[in-house]
């Protein structure tokens, strides 16, 4: 580790253990199919947290750390989504090009295909200096009869005091059948 790299992570939103995992340890483990894996790696992460609703999975983006997740648009089959906030800013800074936000997008594909029950599929489209669009898009004509299956319980988000006051009724370890997506080989 250089000390740039060292003084950037120490100040960092991040701090320095999650910053040096992210940025250096799996870079340098996983090489040139860092992206290919860090989204893999992201629906792995949404099946460990699964939640019920878009507000949940705001809530969730942020208390792991990857940023203030924004809707920015909703169609039948398409959202579009905004990564913004310190953390991302942080590691746009670096560099904003090669930056990868590949785990997110993975994160918020599963999460997705969880509240939709259909196949879904984010990509970053664009990189700024402050934030990243990631486009998610569902096939609503996935047969999810003909694909496994697997019974899921969504977690209950500690949101906010605020939000837990107008909340106490929330949803809680409901059982839903989601698929599951093969592997892709």
């Amino acid at each position: 580790m250089s000390q740039k790299t060292y003084d950037r992570l120490i100040h960092s939103h991040r701090g320095l253990i999650a910053g040096t995992m992210r940025d250096v340890i799996l870079p340098a483990i996983l090489g040139k199919e860092t992206d290919g894996i860090l989204y893999w790696i992201g629906k792995d992460l949404a099946r460990e947290y699964p939640v019920a609703s878009l507000e949940d999975l705001i809530v969730l983006t942020e208390q792991l750390g990857m940023g203030k997740l924004e809707l920015r648009q909703k169609n039948s089959i398409q959202h579009v989504w905004r990564l913004s906030g310190p953390i991302v800013e942080e590691r746009l800074a670096v560099d904003k090009e090669e930056t990868s936000f590949s785990l997110e997008a993975g994160f918020l594909a599963q999460e997705l295909e969880f509240q939709l029950s259909a196949v879904t599929e984010a990509e970053v489209i664009e990189h700024k200096r402050s934030y990243v669009e990631i486009l998610a898009q569902n096939d609503p004509q996935s047969d999810t009869e003909s694909e496994r299956t697997e019974l899921a319980e969504f977690i209950e988000i500690e949101k906010p005091a605020s939000k837990q006051a107008s909340e106490a009724d929330s949803q809680k370890g409901r059982r839903f059948r989601h698929k599951k997506q093969a592997p892709q080989k």
